[in-house]
C-alpha cells in the first residue's frame, strides 16, 4: 500500500502535466507535404479508369456466362424431353423375395 501511495505521489504531477500537454497540441494539424496530395495529377482518373474497365468487364463476363449457360440448359431440356418415356409403375410393397423373420 506504502509503494502504490509513493509511487502515485512520485509519478502523478508527471502524468497531469502530460495530460495537459497533450490537450495543447491536439488542436495543431500536422504539415502535409504537397507533392504527394492525394488526387492530385490525375491519379482520381486512374482509379475511375481502372474501376471501370474491372466492372465493364466483370459485366462482360456475367453477361457472357449467363447467355452460354441458357442455351445449354435449353439443349439438355430438349434432348431429355426427346427421349423414349416408359409409363412409370410403382413397385409392390412389401417388396417380394424378403422373408419376414429375418431382421
Amino acid at each position: 500500500m506504502f509503494a502504490c501511495r509513493a509511487a502515485w505521489q512520485r509519478c502523478g504531477p508527471l502524468a497531469r502535466q502530460s495530460l495537459y500537454r497533450a490537450q495543447l497540441n491536439s488542436d495543431v494539424v500536422p504539415r502535409r507535404l504537397m507533392s504527394s496530395v492525394p488526387g492530385g495529377s490525375g491519379e482520381n482518373f486512374l482509379y475511375v479508369v481502372l474501376c471501370g474497365g474491372a466492372f465493364a468487364g466483370g459485366l462482360a463476363y456475367a453477361y457472357r456466362t449467363v447467355s452460354t449457360d441458357h442455351a445449354r440448359f435449353v439443349d439438355r431440356v430438349s434432348e431429355i424431353n426427346a427421349r423414349p418415356k416408359s409409363d412409370w409403375k410403382p413397385k409392390a410393397w412389401p417388396p417380394k423375395g424378403e422373408e419376414n423373420g429375418n431382421e
